[in-house]
């Protein structure tokens, strides 16, 4: 099947052959060139498009404005004296909507002959050297992202997607609980629909879902962090997906509509008013992923629904101050209905009806004012909830439905992060900060109303007070920072240190050593056993001590290679307190514990990365990287075992081109097809025991063997293929991504089944067509 799918390409590159005609559509870009750090107007800036003849420079306002560009894909060149110049590799103009793209250029010690190709890498005053951008743009293009950049993060050197029903991340060998969710700078709780998708005990996870509740719609750049992350990022060990929202349009009112086989998109932006340059945004989605199920599609037999509404209206004041106000809620649900009829039951989990619900909420604002000379004061303030249940009946054509199992799990955060940055001159900067979270907890679980797993509510502040400066000089830049953690809960913290090193001997190579000591707090479950109220409640959280060498080659302006060796050392991880076994938190992504713990396990991650990207030019581009890892832990037992996310290995392939069409009755289009391929080493699974789990009618493992089982490598092809066309007011794209074309199976994990009286293995996705159309007007 994948060799037909590249002779259908080739084919289209045949038909559709690239034209030099220049389009006859055109098209307004604009945008405002401000100083990276104070978020003044750079007033006289140069901007032109790399390869044409065309231009424009600043106002006394910072903004500039090309009008009459022909539609189509572009690099922008922006510089300005004194300053480090910047190159966009990747703006696509379309007939039906502005772009609107505003840039940060950071002042620099002398004036240097090559071009910062990195788009919008900057956060004033910070640098890290494992930061990666992902722009709305490269998840229109990217295959069976939909839309979604934690998904599109999977295809980044040293990630690994754990479950092909979720976005879930294993951040080099770590779990995906690693990881933490930001909006705005805000950390926030889980924003994922169905955020019980694809576990093994079909419960919450914490950091991911099957669909992200942000729409991609009201996205702008998601900076995504992994390695040693600066001071200012707390409360994660292996990763930061540090989305933004992007501005509506101030100055014209424009639409977006999107329908897919996975749900229907309705956008709005627009000025409030001609005399304001105030804009709001708006997009509501509801859920059409049924249809696949129609189809005849197995999605994990269940009915699947959601729903979200999210804006973000922008106030923009004078000198660089500007006020949002952003929001998002919403809710899913996904219902699986038992087999009455027990003649007809195939496997165990038709025995049972089974209900999970969500409704998750965000709602938060920023205030950004100048201050003195060089300073600039950053206030941002939100709130975000999420309530989810889980309800399992055991059915019988005899009798009503018996409620066997219930989960209750309700978070929510009250976050603060405010910061004052000051840039001294062009070699020195300080930010100074505050992170300040309010958590609530309010969790049940039971089974069969007889045992009850984790019951309890507590609330705490996380107090989280940083600083970071940074110095360059001629060819090293030094970030230093100092960030402390402190949880009211327990009245457990910590102090760590972050810095990184940066060395560019020549214009285009750079060296780069970093460090940082890391701290998380316990996923809300472990706090909570009833088995161990006192104990669990005053775990601490876990640390890790993560070091980080690398090198990257700026071959052209579009085209770079990496390398990078890294090594996580983690401690403080609860295991258990009163038998000596395997258990350790470091495995874990969902689910209730039992036992007491104590924070006496350990974790050891250590690899090598190498990643060569070619951007977006010429109609095409590829993303191509490997990664060798290993990831190894200690539970009470001090027997040092494979941790469950160890798969050895991963790489990844993404490749794409265009074909433009030739222009004709005011319209012009092209064609896209996209191919990426995976292939990673499967992760780590624990014996069962079969004997065990067939007198007790549920899996028992085999607990002193564990993760000694190695699932079979991973392979998974997608593909998405899409035609975009251009017309006088409109613009649309027609789109079918198909995931896992191939139709592999891969392992997923493998359980007891009561019902068949054997180990069943659980596999990953079939072959998944979404077919989308996109519309902007």
């Amino acid at each position: 099947m994948i060799i037909r799918l590249a002779l259908l390409l080739l084919s289209l590159g045949i038909i559709f052959p690239v034209v030099a005609q220049e389009p006859a559509l055109k098209q307004t870009l604009r945008g405002k060139v401000l100083d990276a750090d104070t978020r003044q107007p750079l007033i006289g800036a140069t901007l032109s498009l790399v390869s044409t003849n065309r231009g424009a420079t600043t106002d006394t306002s910072g903004a500039y404005r090309l009008e009459g560009t022909p539609v189509g894909r572009y690099q922008l060149q922006a510089s300005y004296v004194g300053y480090a110049p910047k190159i966009i590799p990747e703006v696509l103009l379309e007939s039906g909507k502005e772009t609107v793209l505003d840039i940060e250029l950071q002042e620099q010690v002398e004036e240097i002959g090559t071009v910062e190709v990195r788009a919008s890498r900057n956060d004033a005053a910070i640098a890290c050297p494992t930061v990666r951008s992902i722009s709305v743009e490269e998840t229109l293009r990217f295959p069976a992202t939909f839309y979604d950049p934690a998904r599109l993060a999977a295809t980044f050197a040293g990630v690994v997607n754990d479950n092909d029903q979720a976005n879930g991340l294993s951040v080099r060998g770590n779990s995906p609980n690693g990881m933490i969710w930001r909006l705005e700078g805000l950390d926030i709780v889980n924003p994922n629909h169905t955020p019980n998708a694809g576990t093994f005990s079909d419960r919450i996870t914490q950091n991911s879902g099957g669909v992200n509740m942000l729409s991609a719609q009201l996205l702008d750049l998601t900076h995504f962090y992994a390695g040693p992350f600066p001071a200012g990022f707390g409360n994660a060990l292996s990763g930061v997906m540090d989305t933004r929202l992007r501005k509506g349009n101030s100055q014209q009112r424009e639409f977006i509509g999107q329908a897919s086989l996975i749900g229907l998109d309705l956008a709005a932006e627009g000025p409030f008013s001609r005399d304001s340059e105030a804009a709001y945004l708006v997009n509501y989605r509801y859920s059409t992923v049924g249809l696949l199920s129609a189809m005849g599609l197995e999605l994990g037999d269940e009915a699947i629904r959601f729903q979200d509404l999210s804006f973000n209206l922008v106030f923009p004041g004078k000198k660089g101050a500007q006020i949002t106000l952003f929001g998002v809620g919403g809710q899913s649900e996904n219902i699986f209905k038992g087999e009455r009829d027990s003649t007809l039951r195939e496997f165990q989990k038709d025995r049972y009806d089974i209900t999970f619900e969500s409704q998750a909420g965000i709602l938060g604002a920023t205030v950004t004012l100048p201050a003195g000379n060089g300073g600039l004061w950053h206030t941002a303030a939100g709130f975000s909830m999420l309530d989810s249940r889980r309800y399992s009946d055991l059915v019988d054509r005899s009798s009503l439905p018996f409620r066997e199992e219930e989960d209750v799990a309700i978070q929510q955060k009250l976050s603060v992060h405010s910061f004052f940055n000051q840039k001294f001159n062009a070699r020195s900067r300080l930010r100074v900060g505050l992170l300040a979270t309010h958590h609530d907890y309010d969790l049940f679980s039971a089974q069969a109303f007889v045992e009850v797993l984790a019951e309890g509510k507590g609330r705490g502040w996380l107090i989280q007070p940083y600083a970071n400066w940074q110095q360059q000089w001629h060819h090293f830049t030094l970030n230093a920072g100092l960030q402390a953690s402190w949880f009211s809960f327990n009245q457990t913290g910590s102090l760590e240190p972050r810095v990184s090193l940066e060395w560019k001997p020549k214009g285009n190579q750079h060296f780069s050593l970093a460090y940082g000591l890391h701290s998380q707090l316990q996923a809300p479950q472990l706090y909570f056993a009833v088995a161990a109220p006192d104990e669990n409640r005053a775990l601490a959280a876990t640390k890790a001590n993560h070091f980080s060498l690398s090198y990257r080659n700026d071959v052209s302006e579009t085209m770079y290679y990496r390398l990078e060796l890294y090594f996580q050392d983690l401690y403080d991880v609860p295991v258990s307190a009163t038998q000596f076994n395997s258990f350790s938190a470091l495995n874990l992504t969902e689910g209730f514990v039992e036992d007491a713990l104590v924070n006496l396990g350990s974790g050891r991650n250590y690899g090598a990365e190498i990643t060569v990207q070619q951007r977006f030019s010429r109609n095409w581009y590829y993303l191509i990287n490997a990664t060798w890892y290993t990831a190894r832990y200690k539970g009470s037992d001090g027997i040092e075992r494979y941790a469950r996310f160890d798969g050895a290995y991963a790489a990844n392939a993404t490749i794409g081109k265009e074909w433009d069409r030739k222009p004709r009755k005011g319209k012009a289009g092209a064609w896209g097809a996209n191919l990426r391929v995976m292939l990673s080493g499967g992760l780590r699974d624990t014996p069962i025991d079969e004997p065990a789990s067939a007198a007790q009618g549920r899996t028992i493992y085999q607990t002193d063997r564990a993760f000694e089982v190695k699932l079979s490598d991973y392979f998974r092809a997608d593909l998405r293929i899409y035609y975009r066309r251009n017309s006088e007011n409109s613009s649309s794209t027609l789109a079918l991504d198909i995931q896992n074309a191939s139709n592999q199976q891969n392992v997923a994990f493998s359980y007891y089944d009561t019902q068949k009286r054997a180990i069943v293995e659980k596999y990953q996705l079939g072959l998944i067509p979404v077919l989308s159309y996109r519309v902007a007007f």
